[in-house]
């Protein structure tokens, strides 16, 4: 397991950041793509939520609030798992694989990641 840390507010303003260039890429797309080249669209979504998703992947690691159990996840877990923000950070709802209890993981940022 790599080194993991508390994400910092740069972090944050980096995922807003990227978050806010997909929505603004689907809504201009959106205008010059439909409906007549809704495939087209279609493609720019999907490619942009795939790069999403693998930018986190390989980014973050999970600490579960049962038993402090540190770990990482699929591609496939990080693109399905409900993900939330609250006043504590960043979550997603993932069952845990040493306790096995489904709870909402912190989520923590690894240090110099693949």
């Amino acid at each position: 397991m790599k080194q993991v840390t508390t994400p910092d507010k740069k972090d944050i303003v980096r995922s807003v950041i990227f978050l806010s260039i997909y929505v603004i890429t689907i809504g201009v797309t959106a205008f010059l793509l439909l409906p007549k080249y809704w495939y087209l669209w279609a493609i720019v979504v999907l490619a942009g939520m795939l790069f999403l998703v693998n930018w986190h992947q390989k980014k973050t690691a999970y600490r579960c609030p049962n038993c402090d159990h540190i770990y990482e996840i699929s591609f496939l877990a990080d693109l399905i798992a409900p993900h939330g923000l609250d006043r504590n950070g960043s979550w997603l709802l993932l069952r845990c694989p040493n306790c096995q209890q489904r709870l909402r993981t912190t989520v923590l940022k690894k240090i110099n990641p693949d």
